[in-house]
């Protein structure tokens, strides 16, 4: 009960800044895409740093049968940026030559490409547009949705990472120490 209050809470704090940031023009650094962006900052840095930490001989690797292989997940990483992301300022979606079988440094490339993608198309984020109805995954979402559901993907993308990491011996990127400071 507490989380799903939590949660409830957490929603409507995010519904009351994106009612707040409707009125803010189409300008880098608004408040809503400055949030988003700094999300995908964090979560670059760990999705690239994960992807970079697996050997390559393991992008193959799947926990289980029904599950993707890590290389499928960094492939799939790349896609939903470009999907989402240019779904909220109303583009067509770059295409990702590099399919999940690829090269691992030109798969690492394609995800950082994704994501110098997303920031780009944040930078051009018109609040106004937030309410526009748009087609994604065979239902009519508003633009919103999209961009909190882009932030959600990235949490689900690196936990899987992270999780496919530590089954095979390797440390990830947000649990491994930071230097003092």
């Amino acid at each position: 009960m507490e989380e799903q209050v939590k949660r409830i809470i957490g929603a409507l704090t995010l519904a009351g800044a994106l009612a707040m940031a409707a009125n803010v023009s189409a300008q880098p650094g608004n408040p809503v895409s400055q949030a988003v962006a700094t999300e995908g900052h964090t979560n670059e840095t760990n999705m690239v740093g994960a992807a970079e930490a697996m050997p390559a001989e393991k992008y193959g690797y799947k926990p289980t049968e029904q599950q993707i292989s890590f290389g499928d997940l960094v492939y799939h990483a790349a896609v939903a940026n470009y999907t989402l992301c240019s779904i909220v300022v109303g583009e067509k979606a770059p295409d990702t030559p590099v399919k999940a079988t690829g090269a691992k440094p030109a798969l690492i490339d394609q995800m950082k490409q994704s994501f110098a993608y997303c920031y780009k198309a944040l930078d051009q984020l018109d609040t106004t547009t937030l309410g526009k109805q748009e087609a994604l995954f065979g239902r009519t979402v508003t633009r919103a949705w999209v961009l909190f559901h882009l932030a959600l993907d990235w949490g689900d993308h690196y936990s899987q990472a992270a999780m496919m990491l530590r089954l095979n011996g390797i440390v990830p990127p947000s649990a491994q120490k930071r230097p003092a400071r």
